[in-house]
């Protein structure tokens, strides 16, 4: 599995409206761009191939909500 982690700057208010935004770019992902994904905790997203990953950093980049960073360590 290919981790891709959302760094937020600044923190959202809450947990719960973090946890909103990152489904919100897991829905953005598949239904404008066809990239299945998991959401496996509120800045994390799971993919199953490099290459989806490498796509969806580029599509989230974007945001101005969060930085979406592949983790060193993946």
């Amino acid at each position: 599995m290919y981790t891709l982690k959302l760094v937020y700057d600044p923190e959202p208010r809450t947990q719960t409206l973090k946890e909103s935004i990152t489904y919100c770019a897991t829905v953005e992902l598949y239904t404008q761009h066809q990239i299945e994904c998991y959401q496996t905790s509120a800045s994390e997203l799971v993919f199953e191939s490099d290459r989806l990953r490498l796509l969806a950093l580029l599509y989230l980049s974007s945001s101005r909500s969060f930085t979406p960073k592949i983790p060193l360590n993946s």
